[in-house]
């Protein structure tokens, strides 16, 4: 006999319930749940694979988070700050793979601004966009960033819950989301996107994570797993969960048919095929490492046994999905159009879906 659900997707007033019941989901829900995730990421016009190199300039960092080893209080780190002319020399070598964007990422660290002002003009002479992750700064930064040509900045504020933000994070949410406001204030695209698997942090929660995602209406959004790290005070906690991250994953993509949804290197650290994994969940970016080997280590965001993502594992894993390395046009991917599943039922999202 078949089960009928019938329980509205993104319907206000149970909008949480909606998103609870898809991010629980497993087997044969889950199955449905990816496979819608890719319609709509195809019906959107976002089937293409946007492709990111990834520059980590500075391994300095002003913020003590819990999970993260670039923390002030590590100090077997050895630390570094790349100078502009090696980062205009990595991001040549990244225009030349025909990768077009160029991700510049750091630790909260206030001397990187001068150095990536500098370099932003050249980069951009390269004929590539430029994305920042540089952190919390001031509305007056932000702005000196965009009016030397970056487009882009991902500020995640890792956790919605203001009381596991402040534990973990050590600063209060409500910082984190001024940033945000301010890097749209300032002219440039947003990202965001929270962690899943911190310290007592509930499937409720991850719920809410994404509410508060859609009111901040970025560009981009991800859900990455928490993976533990050394000389950090989590470094003995488990890693998050991969099967919610990708059910979280397929749920942004249901909500955010144009945004840009990475499939992070942490789901191949859980999982071989992870990021695979990730894109058959809606995901449609994945980000390349050109930070020169000798300085890679120690830019310890991620565990000492990181999975470092090589152009060819991108290109395989791309192709593996049934995907294509793409640039989406800027006039498909910054339409916010209302949400396509608006009202429908799990069984017209899912009209094959039953149990016998």
């Amino acid at each position: 006999m078949k089960t009928n659900h019938r329980i509205p997707l993104i319907s206000p007033p149970q909008a949480k319930a909606d998103i609870l019941h898809l991010l629980h989901a497993r087997d044969e829900l889950q199955q449905h749940l990816f496979h819608s995730a890719r319609q709509v990421r195809q019906q959107a016009g976002m089937a293409l694979v946007k492709l990111r190199g990834v520059i980590e300039i500075s391994n300095y960092c002003q913020k003590a988070c819990g999970y993260c080893a670039i923390r002030p209080q590590n100090c077997t780190l050895e630390r570094f700050r790349m100078d502009t002319d090696t980062i205009i020399a990595v991001a040549h070598d990244i225009a030349s793979e025909g990768i077009t964007t160029v991700f510049l990422q750091s630790g909260q660290d206030p001397k990187v601004d001068d150095i990536v002002c500098e370099a932003i003009p050249a980069i951009r002479e390269l004929g590539v966009e430029v994305l920042l992750n540089l952190g919390e700064k001031s509305l007056s930064t932000y702005e000196r960033y965009a009016a030397a040509g970056a487009g882009s900045y991902i500020l995640k504020f890792e956790t919605a819950d203001p009381i596991l933000h402040q534990q973990v994070i050590c600063s209060p949410l409500s910082e984190r989301l001024q940033c945000a406001e301010w890097i749209k204030q300032a002219g440039m695209q947003l990202g965001t996107g929270n962690i899943i698997g911190l310290p007592n942090q509930t499937v409720e929660s991850v719920a809410e994570d994404i509410l508060l995602a859609l009111r901040m209406a970025p560009d981009f959004v991800s859900s990455s797993p928490f993976i533990p790290n050394e000389h950090t005070p989590l470094q003995d906690h488990p890693h998050g969960s991969l099967e919610l991250t990708l059910n979280a994953i397929a749920v942004c993509r249901l909500l955010f048919p144009h945004a840009l949804i990475p499939a992070v290197s942490a789901l191949e650290k859980l999982e071989p095929d992870g990021q695979l994994r990730g894109l058959n969940a809606g995901a449609n970016v994945m980000t390349i490492n050109f930070t020169p080997k000798d300085l890679r280590d120690s830019y310890a965001i991620y565990s000492q046994g990181r999975f470092v993502v090589k152009l060819d594992h991108a290109h395989n894993t791309i192709a593996r999905a049934g995907l294509t390395p793409g640039r989406p046009q800027p006039d498909v991917y910054l339409q916010k159009p209302a949400n396509p599943m608006c009202g429908q039922t799990l069984d017209q999202l899912f009209p094959t879906r039953g149990t016998a």
